[in-house]
């Protein structure tokens, strides 16, 4: 199904060509600046905009044990704990600018406004918040302008460098090496999941997470289920936590060569939904991992309720990529702990590359300046 799908698209765009007509042979070609061109640049010209104590806040050495350390938790990132990277609400109107620059320089369209729209869920709780005082911290300040972001190595002089932000619900990391760029860990989530009321309401931020693990879990028959679904006890956190990015250590559920290829669509459809975050570029180059890992050799795995509107986890793992989507427990006090479907985790990762282990090996093997 999927290739009858890719066959369609083709042939539309040859309609869509043909409609346009003949190109000419003699144009120029368009130049496109790679990926980590423009994190660079949009580095370069953030640290630039910087004050003096600002860009001691800011900028860090790259090789500190604290660029491996991420969270998702409000009350232990950025200036609460942890004395790496700047607050948005720090930054004037134009270094807001242009870190949303640094901000989109990896991510499509889609990816960047997931993140920008999980940042105005806090103001949607802030307000909740304010309705009813007992929902999670209640002191610790929470909003679209508390993300933190912090520049490992300095993009002016250095080829390789990273780039962190954190806060609520967020937290990215992107790993610049050379012409190269590492996207993992990349956490999202929500909460809430649905904006129930004031001038956010029916927000559903990351809604195509959910239906559609829930549309390929419901294509499954009764033997693949027995497979794919791991326990039906559901979990309140994700496996591997900031930490423990090594805790899944062997597959389990669903082998994707054991799925007949309209179920192999709606996996590869849910994959899409991850991988899709990052720009054409760096997407192609996700995609091109999986396949040459085999797309076969994914593993989809269930724990938790069967039926929509309940709280679920699911996973997608293979030998290149780890996908983990849950329902986390509630922040608020008359159920706090309890999974909550309005409530939810997605973390997308590598196996072997988060915060570009694999190709800063490569570089650190290859590259003359760091033989001595």
């Amino acid at each position: 199904m999927r290739f009858r799908a890719v066959l369609v698209v083709s042939a539309l765009m040859g309609l869509f060509i043909f409609a346009l007509g003949p190109l000419s042979v003699t144009a120029e070609p368009i130049a496109k600046k790679s990926a980590a061109t423009r994190c660079t640049e949009a580095g370069t010209d953030f640290v630039a905009s910087l004050t003096p104590q600002l860009r001691q806040k800011a900028l860090w050495e790259f090789d500190i044990e604290p660029r491996k350390v991420w969270s998702y938790m409000p009350w232990i990132t950025g200036l609460s704990e942890r004395n790496e990277g700047i607050a948005i609400d720090e930054m004037s109107v134009e270094q807001r600018k242009k870190a949303h620059v640094l901000f989109q320089c990896g991510f499509s369209s889609q990816g960047y406004q997931k993140t920008v729209s999980i940042m105005h869920l806090d103001d949607a709780l802030n307000e909740e918040r304010d309705q009813l005082p007992d929902l999670g911290r209640g002191d610790t300040p929470i909003g679209a302008t508390f993300f933190w972001l912090a520049i490992f190595g300095d993009p002016t002089t250095e080829d390789h460098w990273a780039w962190q932000l954190e806060g609520h619900h967020i937290a990215l990391n992107f790993t610049i090496v050379g012409d190269e760029i590492a996207v993992t860990p990349t956490f999202l989530g929500s909460d809430p999941a649905i904006v129930p009321n004031g001038p956010y309401a029916g927000w559903r931020v990351l809604g195509s997470e959910v239906d559609k693990g829930f549309d390929l879990l419901e294509s499954l028959t009764d033997a693949q289920r027995t497979v794919a679904i791991l326990s039906d006890e559901q979990m309140d956190r994700h496996v591997t936590l900031p930490g423990k990015g090594d805790a899944l250590k062997q597959f389990e559920g669903l082998r994707a060569g054991d799925m007949t290829e309209d179920q192999k669509y709606l996996l590869s459809l849910l994959l899409d939904e991850y991988v899709l975050n990052y720009s054409d570029e760096l997407a192609q180059i996700e995609m091109s991992h999986i396949a040459e890992a085999g797309f076969d050799n994914l593993y989809f795995a269930w724990i938790g309720p069967t039926e929509r509107g309940k709280p679920v986890y699911y996973r997608v793992h293979g030998p290149s990529v780890i996908i983990e989507f849950d329902h986390a427990g509630s922040s608020r006090a008359r159920n706090r702990g309890v999974p909550d479907p309005n409530h939810i985790h997605t973390i997308y990762r590598h196996v072997d590359n988060d915060f570009g282990e694999d190709i800063l090996r490569r570089h650190y093997e290859t590259s003359p300046h760091h033989q001595n």
